[in-house]
């Protein structure tokens, strides 16, 4: 996994729930109370969803709430100043989420090692969009967390009910 993930996750905890809890969580995960995370690195996909479950754990987060709060920071402090030139082509939800497949190509592109999820796509209706997530992390909650805030980013109402282990169901209200 990305560095800028981990990173992100970092950022989150530090400045909402102070940077002691971030060292927690880096020693509950079997890091150093110090660690150094770099954006720009390759974290293995195996301490970096410890981390995730340890953020849980010392903050006393379901998946659930932990995911709702990176797809927050995520949208409206991180990546919103890292890749806004993404999110400027975007002028609804819908749009930025159909074109995360093609986004995730270009910022991993010149990435060595980069397996970002890919997604497939299915109309129920004009208004209901099936996104399947293609990725073997299982990170499914944390996917839900970001849809739900890139509908708040753009300040628009939507429906998410997760339909499966790799599957969401959007419904544009």
């Amino acid at each position: 996994m990305k560095g800028v993930i981990i990173d992100c996750l970092r950022n989150l905890v530090s400045k909402e729930f102070g940077t002691d809890q971030w060292s927690d969580i880096l020693v509950d995960s079997g890091l150093k109370p110090n660690e150094t995370i770099l954006s720009t690195i390759d974290f293995d996909d195996k301490t970096a969803i410890s981390l995730i479950h340890s953020t849980c754990k010392v903050l006393n987060l379901s998946i659930e709430q932990a995911a709702e709060a990176f797809g927050d920071y995520w949208m409206n402090y991180y990546a919103s100043k890292i890749y806004s030139a993404y999110m400027a082509k975007a002028n609804s939800a819908k749009e930025l989420l159909l074109m995360l497949d093609n986004i995730h190509l270009k910022v991993t592109k010149s990435m060595p090692n980069a397996r970002p999820p890919k997604f497939s796509y299915d109309w129920k209706d004009d208004s209901t969009l099936v996104m399947t997530y293609i990725s073997d992390r299982n990170l499914i909650d944390i996917f839900i967390g970001l849809v739900k805030s890139v509908g708040k980013f753009y300040n628009e109402n939507l429906k998410i009910t997760k339909g499966s282990n790799n599957e969401v169901i959007i419904k544009f209200l």
